[in-house]
């Protein structure tokens, strides 16, 4: 999967994406999370720039999803920050 033209416009992102040697274009949005730090992107929208279908598996999906979203781990981040700043 190679990603390639990001257009962000507010909280919404459009990509487009190489997957399995053909060329789709994602349209995601920015959701952040209640009552938890950060967020992440949600499909909202997708088509083959070839065919104009959307032929995707959920598993290509959520590869998709995977890759653009940020894998964050805000407890063990606080703590090492800190540990940092005890150090020093």
């Amino acid at each position: 999967m190679i990603l390639s033209n990001f257009i962000l416009h507010k909280d919404i992102l459009l990509i487009h994406a190489d997957i399995d040697d053909n060329d789709y274009i994602f349209t995601v949005k920015w959701q952040s999370l209640e009552e938890e730090k950060g967020g992440e992107w949600e499909l909202k929208s997708y088509i083959n720039n070839s065919t104009g279908e959307k032929d995707l598996s959920n598993e290509h999906i959520q590869a998709f999803l995977n890759r653009i979203n940020p894998q964050w781990n805000w407890e063990k981040d606080k703590e090492q920050i800190e540990q940092v700043i005890e150090e020093d």
